[in-house]
């Protein structure tokens, strides 16, 4: 009825006979505006409740933890934790630990808030291959557990072996990362513990124990290689504030030559990956303006003791 009034943006004359319903449209505009304002700074809320009861959300911090934690029973997994360093005389090849494996995944899922794909891919590929990792233990330690279970039938029943000093491994972890590669080091443990046991109580020898321990260990090697490659690669500030959009259309031939670069160096990136119809199960949220010089101190390189 106020059509021709409110397309024009006029107001309507006081002798018009539509006056009266205009003043009431005034008034509900007026109204809905004033919920508007209330229900922003109520924050959403409830009826009920007060604004200073609703804004008391915005002091809340982040939820956390401080007592997350991991008990070692074997050697072996706890030097899958805490890596080999690089022998000042050369003797002995380093080995990389989960620990810094955890914080390279870390700056990669950093990145991936960063709306870069190749962060994105990369982890993608390392949450399939520490998946395969899990199960691939898990089967082995079932295995494993066959042939003590088979012990019962003539009447020995066997327990596993359990250190009575374990380590406590404390877990702060700030990605959710860190917890799939801690859950790959007690799945290693337990295998260990497993395979001792048999060979504890002579059900297999101590070849077949070294032969068992280095199956499972050479791949969890191979793939930490392969992590902190990734990470390495990804840790160049040309290639770190690449973005989608950087990647879809270059707006620069200086951008233009990083990506050049970057898709030398891992060439075929999935369209789906691109289009982030297919991201990783642990894909960190957008940040809705990316800060590409905050990027620099906030991804940092992996060395001992930058996981947490």
């Amino acid at each position: 009825m106020l059509k021709e009034f409110l397309t024009a943006d006029v107001d309507v004359p006081e002798t018009h006979p539509l006056y009266p319903l205009y003043l009431q449209l005034l008034a509900w505009e007026e109204r809905h505006e004033e919920l508007k304002r209330e229900y922003a700074g109520k924050l959403g809320a409830d009826k009920g409740i007060s604004r200073d009861e609703a804004r008391s959300i915005l002091s809340m911090g982040p939820l956390d933890s401080d007592d997350d934690y991991m008990l070692v029973h074997t050697m072996q997994a706890q030097r899958l934790f805490m890596g080999r360093g690089r022998d000042p005389e050369g003797r002995i090849t380093r080995i990389p630990g989960a620990k810094n494996v955890g914080s390279a995944l870390r700056n990669l899922w950093l990145l991936s808030g960063q709306d870069n794909p190749y962060a994105d891919w990369m982890l993608i590929l390392s949450e399939l291959e520490l998946g395969d990792l899990i199960r691939n233990l898990q089967r082995a330690v079932s295995d494993a557990r066959s042939e003590i279970k088979a012990m019962e039938d003539s009447g020995i029943f066997l327990s596993i072996l359990r250190n009575r000093n374990p380590t406590k491994v404390s877990l702060g972890f700030r990605s959710p990362y860190g917890y799939m590669i801690s859950k790959l080091v007690m799945e290693f443990d337990m295998f260990i513990r497993v395979v001792k046991t048999l060979t504890a109580r002579n059900l297999i020898t101590a070849d077949r124990e070294r032969v068992m321990i280095n199956e499972r260990a050479r791949p969890m090697r191979a793939s930490f290689d392969r992590i902190l490659r990734n990470n390495n690669v990804l840790q160049v500030p040309a290639y770190a504030s690449l973005t989608r959009a950087d990647i879809k259309n270059p707006r620069s031939k200086d951008t233009k030559d990083r990506v050049l670069a970057l898709a030398e160096i891992w060439p075929g990136l999935p369209a789906e990956v691109l289009d982030r119809s297919k991201l990783p199960n642990n894909a960190k949220p957008l940040r809705r303006a990316p800060l590409r010089e905050a990027l620099a101190n906030e991804i940092k390189t992996a060395d001992e003791g930058d996981l947490l």
